[in-house]
């Protein structure tokens, strides 16, 4: 087995239930794999800018696969941006505010390559819940009716919250039912579905890294937890999910890691050092 690539999604499978993560231990990995010209990526649903924040001391060692793939960063510099079309941005906002009762919803924002957006009525509590995810996050007026022109900003995807006490798999199939033509959906975890093009996924999104540093498919390891993690993880034989993960997905790929509070990520890839 020669790996060269190593992805990992970051909520439920690489950051412990407390948001965080063994630095130390990362870092002296990081250290070690770079070493071996072994390429270390963060493969997440929330943007970018989080992504720097979480690894802001090994940011210029690393890769990353931000918004389900939308946008990929290597280098500090854009290999890729795949931004959903104006009127399709106008069709699903129209979807997510007419199609279900407001009490269903739980919070939705528009992201783009700049910020993240929220409406400007959203309740603090709802606010600091999604900043979790969006560290760097707007209010603006108006959310439903906002467009790309207005933000100045190219809109890469759109995520919708669900309340807890909704029929889950009946809210997807009609979220995704009614999307417009080229957009689908994913489940990130969390009740909340992440809207984007349909060539937008996580394997998508290393495919980018995959011809920057001319990687076969067999060469890459991945680690994750849920239905977004599910294309990079049928991307290589070396895909792992996490012991935390629904049985579902452990039906999915053949290889397990230890749980998100037990640094099962980590363990694995101190075994490539």
């Amino acid at each position: 087995m020669t790996i060269k690539l190593v992805a990992f999604d970051m909520d439920g499978t690489f950051l412990d239930d407390q948001n965080t993560y063994n630095h130390q231990r990362f870092g002296e990995i990081l250290k070690k794999l770079r070493a071996k010209d072994i390429h270390v990526a963060a493969a997440s649903g929330s943007q970018y800018q989080r992504l720097l924040n979480q690894f802001d001391e090994f940011k210029s060692e690393m890769d990353f696969v931000s918004q389900n793939g939308a946008v990929v960063y290597s280098q500090n510099k854009p290999l890729l941006i795949q931004a959903i079309p104006d009127d399709a941005v106008a069709k699903t906002l129209d979807v997510i505010n007419n199609q279900f009762e407001s009490t269903d919803i739980a919070e939705h924002l528009v992201v783009g390559v700049n910020s993240a957006y929220v409406d400007e009525n959203i309740s603090q509590a709802a606010f600091d819940m999604t900043y979790r995810y969006y560290n760097d996050l707007k209010r603006i007026p108006d959310l439903p009716t906002v467009t790309p022109k207005r933000l100045q900003d190219q809109v890469t995807s759109i995520g919708i919250t669900f309340e807890s006490h909704v029929d889950f798999g009946k809210m997807i199939n009609n979220l995704r039912g009614s999307l417009p033509v080229g957009l689908s959906s994913q489940t990130s975890g969390y009740n909340t579905e992440l809207i984007s093009e349909n060539s937008v996924n996580k394997a998508a999104g290393l495919r980018e890294l995959q011809k920057k540093y001319n990687i076969a498919d067999d060469e890459i390891m991945t680690f994750g937890d849920n239905e977004n993690d599910l294309s990079m993880l049928n991307l290589t034989p070396y895909g792992y999910v996490v012991d935390n993960a629904s049985d579902k997905m452990k039906e999915q790929v053949d290889h397990y890691a230890d749980s998100n509070n037990d640094e099962g990520v980590l363990n694995v890839m101190s075994s490539l050092v």
